[in-house]
């Protein structure tokens, strides 16, 4: 099985020299190859496992359903982002990709950069994407009220990608441009605003502490006067926020 903290993506083309190539490059970005196919066929059975997080198709592959058809199966059934991987192709070809809305283009021939690229814009695109349908959605009833929330965010380390389980992370501290992401036993430094790393965190479980922390507020052991603590960890409490805390945890 395919290692749960990196990105898993599944390969849909019917030349060995281009799924190789492909992989290799993968393979140095932190991503795991979570199968390769060269028939529809042979694509659905993997996506049907749910161990993809992300689709690189062919259009143009053997048999009578190609990339497109995969495509619109993933947009019915699956909810992962898509990239096609293609030659010029004539107009209507090019026409019915664009329909399916993709979330970026391989153009043959590729280098690993621009692998890289288009692998790092369909994930930020999706987590957008999902984040604009998520604050649209209308609001259910009480009795209907149920909290679906992603369990896992990527981050760019490089020319990497590392999935995050939003219950691992404990705090994130905010220092110039940079963003430390600390979990139990690893802190991760990216470069980015607090705001936009926040904007996918479930608000219920992640509560501003001081205009340089964000934390996980089930990982919280002690609330003191102006501070609280994470395991063994000061964290500066605002009194502004600590009033907001409160609120979402219990207290006697």
């Amino acid at each position: 099985m395919a290692n749960k903290d990196k990105v898993r993506v599944l390969i849909v083309e019917d030349e060995f020299i281009t799924i190789e190539t492909l992989s290799l490059a993968l393979k140095e970005m932190n991503c795991v190859v979570s199968g390769d196919a060269m028939s529809a066929k042979e694509a659905i059975t993997i996506l049907d496992k749910g161990e993809t997080d992300l689709a690189i198709l062919d259009i143009n592959i053997k048999g009578d359903k190609d990339g497109i058809w995969i495509a619109q199966q993933i947009q019915e059934k699956y909810n992962i982002p898509f990239i096609f991987l293609t030659a010029f192709g004539d107009k209507a070809t090019v026409q019915r990709a664009v329909e399916t809305g993709p979330y970026g283009y391989l153009v043959k021939p590729f280098t690993k950069v621009n692998v890289f690229t288009s692998v790092e814009v369909a994930l930020t695109n999706f987590e957008k994407q999902n984040a604009i349908i998520d604050k649209h959605e209308s609001k259910p009833s009480e009795a209907e009220i149920s909290i679906t929330v992603s369990d896992s965010i990527f981050i760019r380390d490089d020319y990497m990608f590392v999935k995050l389980f939003i219950k691992d992370i404990l705090f994130i501290k905010s220092d110039k441009n940079y963003l430390e992401i600390h979990l139990a036993n690893k802190m991760h430094l990216v470069r980015g605003k607090m705001s936009d790393f926040t904007h996918n965190l479930p608000k219920e479980k992640f509560l501003q502490a001081h205009r340089s922390y964000v934390v996980n507020i089930e990982a919280v052991d002690l609330i003191g006067a102006g501070f609280l603590k994470i395991g063994n960890i000061d964290i500066p409490l605002s009194t502004k926020y600590k009033e907001e805390l409160k609120k979402l945890i219990t207290m006697f």
